[in-house]
């Protein structure tokens, strides 16, 4: 940056002394030609004024434009010492490409110059790539020293950070959340986006506020269509790849966006609280296929959909996708009259277990039985689907709900 500068003043210098020769050549010119009549102590008089005027306000010019280089320069060159927060495969990401940004590997210009990893514990994703590459590593918790990091960028860590630690950055703390804030704030919004059928979501890019989670100021957002039947790991991929870019095009313009940062406003507030194995219990009457269907995608990492048995615990497995149900002509093949929710059904010729829901089916490849190896749909019903009454043959959701609520 100091080279840039005496550069740029060597060049101003030189400018200027061409123009300032100029100036006086000009301004004799002019005066010659403009005030003769005037006696000679009045006609250099003149002339010294228009020379000293001129060249104060040439001097004046070169001085901003020497500013405005070097500050152009300084905005330019400027790399941001990082400390990051993260702890999962959605963090993961944006670790990769700021390190990746670090070492030059990416198409954007180098902003990052150095970063220090915190995580939960010195083991998993995260950790392990940090380990791998060389990145210092610390363990939570960690008090940030001053006048050490520029920026702190905080990814899925679920922690709240002391604000001794935020402040102590120079520009504070920002957070990549994956959703289009304030909708979804809270610890699982990839999940309930997913759940609630969402078509639309993104990312939020926002300040960390001390003592609340995702209510700081909206640096940047990045909207996308959330792609039909998409299930959880996909998701999380899509997004995590999304932030990264997101959090990466903010560094670059970092002290810019941080002064436009805006208030995320109270309007359109929702909860993504976090996941519970009763989340997985399903409940046949008040269930519909649709929702059903958008609960394995959501939380099928997570715990598995659940049922009961004839007092059994049940575990469902390996959902039929609702397009391949539409052929079945279930209405048709089942003979009991006024098919209560619930009601199972075993397709012969596709080998797959079909439950009745409060509206339409879903349908699953395999199963366990509390007590029992999981089994194929097949096994089930001959296990145990055909050794009941046509009207016995039903899931229910009581017992189940009730376990479920004392696990958690």
């Amino acid at each position: 940056m100091l080279f840039a500068f005496i550069c740029s003043a060597k060049l101003a210098e030189t400018s200027f002394h061409c123009l300032r020769s100029f100036t006086f050549a000009g301004a004799s010119h002019v005066l010659t030609a403009d005030i003769r009549g005037f006696g000679l102590k009045q006609t250099r008089d003149l002339r010294n004024r228009f020379v000293r005027t001129s060249s104060r306000n040439l001097l004046m010019t070169f001085a901003r434009l020497i500013s405005v280089r070097s500050f152009s320069s300084s905005t330019e060159r400027q790399l941001w010492r990082v400390i990051f927060y993260g702890s999962d495969s959605f963090s993961l990401k944006s670790l990769q490409l700021l390190n990746e940004n670090r070492l030059k590997r990416t198409e954007i210009p180098q902003v990052v110059d150095s970063i220090k990893v915190v995580c939960p514990k010195l083991k998993g994703l995260v950790a392990d790539y940090a380990l791998k590459e060389d990145i210092p590593l610390c363990e939570w918790p960690y008090a940030v020293p001053a006048n050490t990091f520029d920026i702190g960028v905080v990814v899925s860590f679920g922690h709240l950070i002391p604000a001794s630690s935020i402040h102590a950055c120079k520009y504070g703390m920002i957070n990549v959340h994956p959703s289009l804030l304030p909708r979804w704030r809270g610890a699982a919004p990839l999940v309930h986006t997913l759940l609630a059928g969402d078509t639309e979501s993104g990312i939020s890019v926002i300040t960390v506020a001390p003592k609340r989670f995702d209510t700081g100021k909206i640096v940047a957002q990045k909207t996308v269509a959330v792609p039909q039947g998409i299930h959880l790991v996909e998701y999380t991929s899509m997004m995590a790849k999304l932030g990264a870019n997101l959090l990466l095009h903010c560094l670059q313009d970092l002290p810019v966006l941080l002064s436009e940062a805006r208030d995320q406003g109270s309007a359109g507030v929702t909860k993504a609280s976090k996941i519970s194995p009763s989340m997985g219990a399903v409940r046949w009457a008040q269930h519909t296929a649709e929702y059903i269907d958008r609960l394995y995608r959501a939380v099928g990492n997570f715990t598995t959909l659940t049922t009961t048995w004839h007092g059994c615990r049940v575990k469902l497995f390996d959902m039929v996708p609702p397009e391949q149900l539409v052929t079945a002509k279930l209405e048709q093949l089942v003979k009991t009259k006024n098919v209560k929710p619930g009601h199972c059904y075993y397709h012969a010729k596709r080998k797959i277990l079909c439950i009745k829901c409060k509206e339409g089916w879903v349908a699953f490849s395999a199963i366990t039985v509390k007590g029992h190896k999981r089994m194929t749909a097949t096994d089930f019903s001959c296990g145990f689907l055909g050794k009941v009454p046509e009207h016995e043959r039903y899931f229910s959701d009581e017992n189940i709900v009730r376990e479920a609520a004392v696990n958690t």
